[in-house]
């Protein structure tokens, strides 16, 4: 067999990775590291590129290719439009070959998203009964407040909201300058000094304003107290649709592993260090000098 030519760095199974490729790849994505020439990221850049080439080549058996219409809007959403019109012919070809890469990733995810199975009400039951930690809520407030940057404003806002049991409309359209926000916040995620505030109010009492600062900038607010909950155990049914959720996505991730590693397996790559001059390799795939293959 003849040697392999200067610049193919790399083949994974019959197919040559040129030099190039994979520098425009960096200079496209990565140009601080390129610049940096940090070996140990350059090499993990590397392995994680071949592994993209080996699924590329794995969709293309599956005839699902990125598109020219996703090249194009991921270009385009990427800011790197531009760069098409610098680039030749070649280089074009290159630049669509990279980011089908990028792109191959998620057709590559919602392809095995389609095989993984939906969880069951048993095994989101299951969850719950052994994790009921998570789904113990700690002593929570629910509350409105009312803030503004103008300590005048919010000092009219108090009368009306006092002294005349105004509803949150009527705040609204009254008062543009003024954010309402309603929260129900446990007490471990409450700020002081809305949280030293807030327990000494009853429900349906209003605070005196509470002034708070970060950096130069200063706020000025007013605290409703709606009602103060207990501590307690999140019924399962409240709780189902975020358990399914995670379970999925563990189950996705552990497919989307397992498909890789199989994909990778039955691959052959080899790496040829001594071509690519842009750093020494020390990664993960098998190496060759690349005289014969």
């Amino acid at each position: 067999m003849p040697p392999v030519p200067d610049n193919v760095i790399a083949r994974i199974d019959t197919q040559d990775v040129l030099r190039e490729e994979f520098v425009l790849y960096l200079q496209a994505n990565y140009a601080d590291i390129l610049e940096k020439k940090d070996e140990e990221i350059l090499n993990r850049l590397l392995d994680n590129y071949l592994e993209q080439r080996a699924l590329l080549n794995y969709l293309q058996t599956q005839n699902q290719l990125p598109s020219e219409k996703e090249i194009a809007e991921y270009l385009q959403l990427t800011g790197k439009t531009p760069l098409l019109h610098t680039y030749d012919l070649h280089e074009k070809r290159i630049l669509a070959l990279n980011t089908s890469l990028i792109l191959a990733e998620e057709k590559f995810k919602n392809m095995v998203e389609t095989e993984t199975p939906l969880v069951t009400i048993e095994e989101a039951h299951n969850y719950y009964e052994q994790n009921i930690n998570e789904f113990l809520k700690g002593e929570s407030f629910c509350f409105i407040r009312f803030s503004s940057g103008y300590k005048d404003l919010l000092k009219d806002a108090r009368y009306w909201l006092v002294s005349r049991k105004k509803s949150l409309d009527f705040f609204r359209k009254r008062y543009q300058d003024i954010q309402i926000e309603e929260n129900c916040f446990q007490t471990s995620e409450i700020p002081d000094p809305f949280l030293k505030t807030l327990e000494k109010l009853k429900p349906g009492r209003v605070s005196r304003i509470v002034q708070t600062r970060l950096g130069a900038s200063v706020s000025y607010n007013l605290l409703k107290m709606k009602e103060k909950v207990p501590p307690r155990k999140l019924p399962f049914e409240e709780v189902e649709d975020t358990i399914r959720e995670k379970l999925f996505k563990q189950h996705l991730a552990s497919l989307l592993a397992r498909k890789k590693q199989d994909l990778l397996q039955n691959s052959r790559i080899i790496v040829y260090p001594n071509r690519i001059l842009v750093f020494n390799y020390s990664g993960k795939f098998p190496v060759s000098h690349g005289e014969e293959e």
